[in-house]
């Protein structure tokens, strides 16, 4: 768990114990103060990240807590048990979550770290040194320019389940042995339409909307792990919802509170958002340590990326490293890379050559290119993207890609 500093107010002295001690298990460090006139003065000498406050005792003063600090640091409060009048309350005030008196241990870890995860503010656990589940976004402003296949490919090689040819073309053994073992979960986050499911084969008996909508599953990580389907490669996937109905029930909170759970217990999260902004995403997109924005090299994606990246810019806290991909979804060249490379004023750190069969065969029969062809220029193109991401090789040159003749990943859903 992150080694986040936190300030209790807390004048009982039966919260103040059980604060204390379900926080110190968890590996936060705590100040405990008794008055709100003290937590803004605390607040004001030192950095706290999150204020954990006892309803009653700061009824009308959250407001001066939240802004006692230079940045508004989130409250926590913690409401009388049945009093729903109060938590309604405490919300208008000002308060960012509320939790009730008696709640579970697992319920409160869950909530402070989504609290920590939304205002950009999670830390590494200070004995570890490492901060579990690194997350990975595949995003594209323009739709069917293969981001799911890029995104189910690269968890796939992340969790080192690539293969090389074995007997009768059939997989073989691992071919990224330096990133194989790697605990790896995917995440569909298209909940309308998503298709993670459909390119790997599974048919999982859960789904994200069934998570968000478990409370005592957001509260239990090993209740929550139940609603993943393993694959052979190793990835666990939490798949989108099959009735597009789900989008409508899935709230930005009830999201926050999936990816708090499951987070920690992995190395890496990939998460599929698919072509669609909405505020899940922007706050995945937020959250992030490293973005993939998949181009496909014709003008009016060009012009939807350049727009995307506008706007993050000037509504987002964007605070990841940030990659493009251009892959080749057509046979003949619309651009040249060097006219995205201008636009971008980076160079891609990799380009997808078009493959005219594979990938169609590949989405049907749900058996990834890095598996079924793991020699194939698509395959060897995505490795190197996999080890991009993971710090292991530089970007791909756009002359490599060249000499291969431009083929890419096939697009379409």
């Amino acid at each position: 768990m992150p080694g986040n500093p936190i300030l209790l107010v807390a004048p009982s002295e039966a919260l103040r114990s059980t604060l204390e001690q379900t926080l110190a298990g968890a590996g936060y460090r705590t100040s405990t103060v008794p008055t709100p006139a003290d937590a803004v003065a605390a607040l004001r000498d030192a950095r706290f990240d999150l204020v954990i406050a006892e309803g009653l005792a700061v009824s009308g003063a959250i407001g001066g807590i939240r802004g006692a600090s230079p940045v508004p640091t989130p409250v926590l409060v913690v409401a009388p048990a049945g009093d729903v009048e109060a938590r309604i309350a405490f919300l208008e005030a000002g308060a960012d979550d509320v939790i009730t008196a008696g709640f579970a241990d697992r319920e409160l870890e869950a909530r402070i770290e989504a609290l920590l995860i939304r205002a950009g503010r999670l830390r590494p656990d200070e004995r570890s040194g490492t901060a579990a589940g690194e997350i990975i976004t595949f995003f594209s402003p323009k739709g069917g320019v293969g981001t799911t296949t890029l995104a189910v490919n690269t968890a796939i090689l992340l969790a080192g389940g690539g293969g090389t040819p074995g007997p009768g073309g059939q997989p073989g053994r691992a071919s990224t042995p330096a990133i194989h073992g790697t605990r790896v979960l995917l995440i569909d986050v298209d909940l309308q339409f998503g298709q993670v499911s459909t390119h790997l084969n599974l048919s999982p008996r859960f789904d994200l909307a069934g998570l968000a909508g478990d409370e005592p599953a957001l509260n239990d990580p090993e209740l929550a792990a139940s609603y993943l389907a393993q694959h052979s490669s190793g990835v666990q996937v939490l798949a989108a919802p099959v009735n597009p109905e789900a989008d409508f029930r899935v709230s930005l909170d009830q999201l926050q509170r999936v990816i708090a759970v499951l987070r920690p217990r992995f190395d890496l999260v990939v998460v599929d958002c698919g072509s669609r902004l909405d505020q899940r995403v922007l706050w995945l997109l937020e959250q992030a340590d490293t973005h993939v924005f998949v181009i496909f090299p014709e003008i009016a994606a060009l012009r939807a990326t350049s727009l995307l990246l506008g706007f993050l810019a000037e509504t987002a806290t964007l605070r990841a490293r940030t990659h493009f991909v251009v892959n080749h979804i057509f046979p003949k060249e619309l651009l040249k890379v060097r006219d995205v490379e201008n636009l971008l004023r980076t160079r891609p750190a990799a380009e997808i050559p078009y493959t005219e069969v594979e990938m169609i065969r590949a989405v049907n029969e749900g058996v990834p290119v890095t598996i079924s062809r793991p020699s194939s220029p698509a395959s060897m193109a995505l490795q190197r993207l996999a080890q991009t991401l993971l710090g292991a090789a530089p970007p791909v040159s756009s002359s490599d890609a060249t000499d291969r003749r431009r083929r890419g990943l096939f697009g379409r859903r």
